[in-house]
């Protein structure tokens, strides 16, 4: 057997492998392009909507992404960030973050497609919007979730955040504090 032979056949016995333990070697989180990405996220939006948002206005993603919003403010047009996260060129997930105080850093929607759960893109698209928000000089993080929303606390927990419940919402809101060095 000729070596790339040998080549080709361990890669064949290596890439479910690779693609069963979630280390997927085409993946890639870049930034939102709307020409791209705006129909998918929109889609992915859809599709888990209840976890999204209490918001009934249906045109609000849009929006959001149009305007790169966090609100309909005009002065917060173009403050919010998008990383999208591509698996073989699928739209795999998204995080949307910004800076809400001269130091707070806010992560607004985090989100993975239903097949591309379990692969750890979560916690990928969270390292991503925490490392920017941190060199964008946020001094903590905060993100809300669902109480019921299990899975991703032990995330944001895993990834340093400390949840509390708060009564006035009915919502678990997370806050990151980065280690004093």
């Amino acid at each position: 057997m000729t070596i790339s032979k040998k080549t080709l056949f361990i890669s064949l016995l290596i890439s479910p492998l690779l693609h069963a333990n979630g280390q997927n070697l085409n993946t890639k989180i870049c930034n939102f392009n709307p020409h791209h990405d705006t129909q998918p996220v929109l889609n992915l939006f859809e599709k888990n909507w209840d976890r999204l948002t209490e918001d009934t206005d249906k045109t609000l993603p849009a929006f959001m992404l149009k305007h790169r919003t966090h609100d309909t403010n005009p002065k917060n047009f173009g403050t919010l960030h998008i990383k999208v996260l591509h698996e073989n060129n699928h739209l795999a997930g998204f995080v949307a973050y910004y800076i809400e105080k001269p130091q707070k850093g806010q992560i607004l929607l985090l989100a993975v497609g239903e097949n591309f759960r379990g692969k750890g893109y979560g916690k990928k698209l969270m390292q991503c919007a925490m490392k920017k928000l941190l060199s964008m000089k946020a001094n903590h993080i905060t993100l809300w979730t669902d109480t019921d929303n299990i899975h991703a606390q032990r995330v944001y927990e895993g990834l340093g955040f400390q949840g509390k419940f708060n009564p006035n919402n009915g919502h678990m809101q997370f806050t990151y504090w980065p280690k004093k060095e």
